[in-house]
């Protein structure tokens, strides 16, 4: 074995460690925040019905630019889960929410689900015992699926490419 061989097998287990860690290894974030009532309730419920919790009290800062002005919003997410292959945002209701409707979808869910790059969202309401599921679906012009496949495919074709360079280079 060369150790052009030595060096290939090295990135490809490094590789493979790196997609089995993100799919299947706990993340915590570095400050935990204590869970009192409402929150202590919703993540007991999470974890008794198999969601895994990966972050609590996460954060995601979002900033626009029009010309010279700046605009911001933070996001916060009571707790990032994961049930599968699915991984959701959690908010818990509170006293504020006069219930849903489009402009609230529109304005407030979906871009947890972009800022956090999630599935969906689950809104859990700890006093009525009610758990509801938010999803959305996004049907993109032709043109940006094509762009979306032709990157992919290139993608691929580099890698291909390389794993012939590295295994039969010398």
């Amino acid at each position: 074995m060369s150790w052009q061989d030595g060096i290939a097998l090295l990135l490809a287990a490094s590789l493979l460690w790196l997609v089995f860690r993100s799919l299947f290894w706990q993340q915590r974030g570095s400050q935990q925040v204590p869970l009192k009532g409402k929150f202590k309730a919703a993540r007991e419920w999470l974890e008794s019905n198999g969601y895994q919790v990966l972050r609590v009290r996460e954060r995601a800062e979002w900033a626009g630019y029009y010309d010279g002005r700046k605009f911001q919003k933070t996001f916060i997410a009571d707790f990032i889960v994961r049930q599968g292959t699915h991984s959701y945002v959690v908010k818990i209701v509170n006293e504020r929410e006069k219930g849903i409707n489009g402009v609230k979808l529109r304005d407030q869910w979906y871009p947890l689900v972009v800022a956090f790059g999630v599935n969906g969202i689950l809104h859990i309401d700890v006093d009525a015992e009610q758990v509801h599921v938010i999803d959305f679906e996004l049907k993109q012009p032709g043109y940006a699926r094509r762009k979306r496949w032709v990157q992919h495919g290139v993608w691929m074709v580099v890698g291909i490419l390389m794993g012939f360079v590295l295994s039969h280079g010398r």
